[in-house]
């Protein structure tokens, strides 16, 4: 019966039948819901001249019949990455696509439609999917992302067209936006739900099959898009919204059928609704888009449940999701973005919200969900915290490290440096300066929660206008395995292999030693990120930042290591130019590979292709020169308006490699270019189970400044020059103390250790205070040690003998036992006893 209602209304179609402008069109109080707003009508009428300039059955006959397929490739000339935007569409291409790289239509002669699957739906419609099988049976679905192509086109124009309706009252617009909704509900429910990934066949199930499907994870099978988050029609939601403000819905009983909102209430926005909520909830970083489009058609519908149940998952969604410090927990400035901006976007949706009078639960007026957590407010404190100097995000973990084309864009320029420590997700950008001589470092020790790179211990420094040692960051192309491995970062390979993954049972977070930001010419971040590697005994960084004075500062840079029998000290010049490299020893005995005899080296197809016995890391580096390194010696990148000279201190028995490796993101995401873009590196490699690898990195904008780097004893001597006078510093870095001393006439001391047991902790009128075993000075942090090992850095507001008002939140409960238990992610526990170290400098001892 379905099937020939459908024929019937086909039959319709072709008659092209036309509807008259109603200009008296009346407008009952409940909608639009969501008020349009800021409207240009001559932008919207210009944008969705296409669709006017058809008739009401070709506008309808946009609309896709069966679901798309987004994830395709070019089988000529392969460009791209992870088969994502590689093909594309415009009206007037039919179910035709052309390659965005070389420009070939799709299908052709040469690739033609070769195979074919059909589905019969639930309402009896025949869904043909026709495609092309290469020789290695790997399917191109030309026609389905030609679809999928159109479907993205016509949602929003079919809004806009409901905008111009709304303000002019013109039934030619609000025609076609009804018409495409109405199609949408009618053809949805047969949508299949389709498995739609990078690199991998595409399954399709039932259409009227909700979650499970076997073989997949929550949210992997679809109908609109690649994720099960998306099956909530936005546009189309939109289109009924302001629709229902008085559009007359008999005017499409010829086109669609009778009752055309209802079917679209009923079929598509209450569908969409169902498919998506039969998922279990996750609660990542998609999730906070799915909660605003609940809110959204909850309203729109005039269903409480809905908004209720988004609203509900908002609350758990920030203790399950976020640091205490306020960080995502995936520690990827990238999703972190991604994911507050669409909790913005809840709280705007639920914007001036009042339940219906009879409502039982819990009730909402006008409630706003920003004052629901304070972890809201550290959220969007950290988005506007981890960027570089030049605006773009830090780009550590899978954070896109360039201004993509695909939409992420860099921040505001900052005019001054300050240093920033995000003690809970295990990060710290120390920072310094102003204009043009500002300088950050950044290092990592955070856990692998998502999206993570193996990459503990792994520094990133930005000065001179410049990311001069890099982190190459994200990437969906076939050199991710190069991208995430730890070789790639700028930390400590052991025994060639990449760091351990982690798991929430197991986590990797290293443990912060010591950190000072306080002093005017020295930052001091010491950490021990031992957990990367399960056979390191010793696995620490210590990383002394000096401000000689304004546009002279540099970097002294310990790492400590013991346990497995090869340590690879690796340093990566410049992602986005690959200028030159000079070392002040020999490197010239060429090696056709690093490849350990266990390792594999084939080429990577795509981006799953990781696995080191097939694809390993040291594969990527190219013309590999070797030496031997001597007592002190000197690596200088030199770009076009800045450069980096590090002054390395070598232990006896060091070998040394330069090599060139893929730079990835000046590739723009395209695999074929992936090897015309290149950076330069250095590696020192120390055998014998225990190792101590010591640098100074000294930036620069047109050449060197240090005059000299050497060791007398165990003390770091810099000698440099300015306004003509010498100065040196004499750095020293004890077991457990760090010490300066400058012929500037300035010294610094990170203090005597100070130990004790946590009493207590309260919180009083929102001050939250930690009760010490004794009276103590004052501090800039105290650090709580963990009785399995692990530590935690909390800022201090002030000291009241043996109370420490803290400045923030600690994000844990502390029981009578000095148990410990955070609620905020990960909610792990620690056993008492609790106790605390603190630095105490000789003026502040009490």
């Amino acid at each position: 019966m379905k099937f020939a209602l459908l024929q019937c209304i086909f039959l319709l179609l072709l008659t092209g039948a036309v509807f008259s402008k109603n200009t008296d069109t009346t407008r009952p109080g409940n909608h639009p819901v969501y008020m349009p707003e800021d409207l240009n009508v001559e932008a919207l009428k210009k944008a969705v001249e296409p669709l006017m300039q058809m008739s009401l059955k070709d506008v309808v006959a946009e609309v896709p019949e069966a679901s798309g397929i987004f994830f395709i490739g070019c089988p000529n000339c392969h460009s791209g990455a992870e088969e994502m935007n590689v093909l594309g569409w415009k009206p007037g291409m039919g179910s035709k696509v052309r390659c965005n790289y070389c420009g070939m239509i799709f299908p052709n002669q040469k690739f033609p439609n070769n195979r074919e699957k059909v589905i019969i739906a639930p309402g009896g419609a025949r869904q043909v999917y026709r495609y092309y099988e290469d020789s290695t049976g790997y399917p191109y679905y030309f026609e389905a992302h030609a679809w999928y192509e159109r479907w993205l086109w016509i949602r929003p124009l079919a809004e806009k067209l409901a905008q111009i309706w709304y303000i002019t009252g013109d039934n030619a617009y609000g025609d076609r936006a009804a018409a495409i909704a109405g199609r949408f509900a009618q053809v949805f429910p047969d949508y299949a739900v389709r498995y739609d990934y990078p690199d991998a066949p595409v399954r399709f199930f039932p259409a009227d099959q909700k979650w499970p499907y076997e073989g997949l994870t929550p949210y992997r099978g679809a109908k609109w898009r690649w994720w099960g988050y998306d099956d909530i029609p936005t546009h189309l939601a939109n289109v009924y919204d302001i629709l229902r403000s008085g559009y007359d819905w008999k005017r499409m009983d010829a086109l669609i059928g009778p009752g055309t909102d209802e079917r679209i209430a009923r079929d598509l926005l209450q569908l969409g609704y169902d498919f998506t909520t039969a998922n279990p909830e996750e609660y990542s970083n998609k999730s906070p888009g799915m909660y605003a489009e609940m809110i959204r058609v909850g309203r729109i519908l005039e269903n409480p449940v809905m908004v209720h149940e988004a609203v509900k998952r908002f609350r758990e969604f920030f203790p399950k999701g976020f640091f205490a410090d306020g960080w995502w927990k995936e520690g990827t400035p990238s999703y972190h973005d991604m994911t507050i901006k669409s909790l913005e976007m809840v709280v705007k949706a639920l914007e001036g919200y009042v339940d219906p009078a009879d409502w039982k639960g819990e009730r909402f007026d006008h409630p706003d969900l920003s004052k629901e957590t304070a972890l809201y407010e550290k959220a969007l404190r950290v988005n506007s915290e981890d960027v570089l100097p030049n605006g773009r995000k830090i780009p550590v973990n899978d954070t896109w490290g360039y201004d993509w084309k695909f939409g992420y864009t860099r921040g505001k320029k900052a005019d001054s440096t300050i240093s920033r420590l995000w003690p809970a997700l295990g990060n710290a950008a120390t920072g310094t300066g102003q204009g043009e001589n500002q300088v950050m470092l950044n290092v990592n020790w955070s856990g692998n929660y998502g999206h993570s790179h193996y990459d503990n211990g792994a520094i990133i420094l930005y000065a001179a206008g410049r990311e001069l040692l890099s982190d190459i960051g994200y990437t969906h192309s076939k050199y991710r395995g190069w991208t995430i491995h730890t070789a790639s970062h700028n930390t400590v390979v052991i025994d060639q292999k990449v760091q351990d993954a982690g798991s929430m049972k197991k986590p990797v977070t290293g443990r912060l030693k010591f950190y000072d930001d306080k002093d005017p010419h020295v930052k001091v971040v010491d950490i021990d990120a031992s957990p990367a590697y399960a056979i390191a005994d010793v696995y620490r960084r210590r990383l002394v930042m000096v401000h000689a004075s304004a546009g002279f500062d540099y970097v002294v840079d310990c790492f400590d290591v013991k346990g497995g029998q090869q340590h690879d000290w690796f340093l990566h010049g410049m992602c986005e130019e690959e200028g030159t490299l000079h070392t002040s020893i020999a490197l010239d005995q060429p090696l056709e590979t690093l490849v350990p005899a266990w390792g594999g080296r084939e080429a990577p197809k795509t981006q799953s292709d990781t696995n080191p016995k097939r694809f390993h890391a040291y594969a990527y580096l190219r013309d590999i020169k070797k030496g031997a390194a001597i007592a002190s010696w000197t690596a200088t990148w030199r770009y076009d308006s800045a450069g980096l000279c590090s002054h390395i201190l070598s232990e006896p028995g060091t070998e040394v490699f330069r090599f060139r490796a893929p730079s990835v993101r000046r590739a723009n995401e395209d695999d074929n270019k992936l090897d015309d873009y290149m950076s330069n590196g250095i590696m020192q490699r120390h055998s014998g189970g225990s190792s101590a690898f010591i640098a100074v990195h000294e930036p620069f904008r047109n050449a060197p400044w240090i005059e000299s780097v050497k060791m007398e004893g165990k003390v770091i001597v810099v000698r440099y020059k300015l306004n003509g006078k010498t100065i040196e510093d004499h750095i020293s870095l004890n077991e457990e103390a760090v010490a300066v001393t400058s012929s500037a006439g300035w010294k610094y001391a990170s203090g005597t250790t100070l130990t004790g047991k946590i009493k207590s902790l309260d919180n009083r009128e929102g001050k939250w205070s930690l009760w010490l075993d004794k009276p103590v000075p004052e501090v800039n942090y105290i650090r709580l040690d963990f009785s399995d090992g692990g530590t935690y850095y909390c800022p201090v507001n002030s000291v009241h003998a043996n109370r420490l008002e803290l400045k923030d939140d600690p994000g844990f409960t502390l029981d009578e036992n000095g148990n410990v238990r955070f609620y905020t992610f990960p909610q792990d526990q620690h056993d008492g006893p609790l106790r605390y170290t603190l630095f105490v400098t000789k003026s502040k001892k009490p």
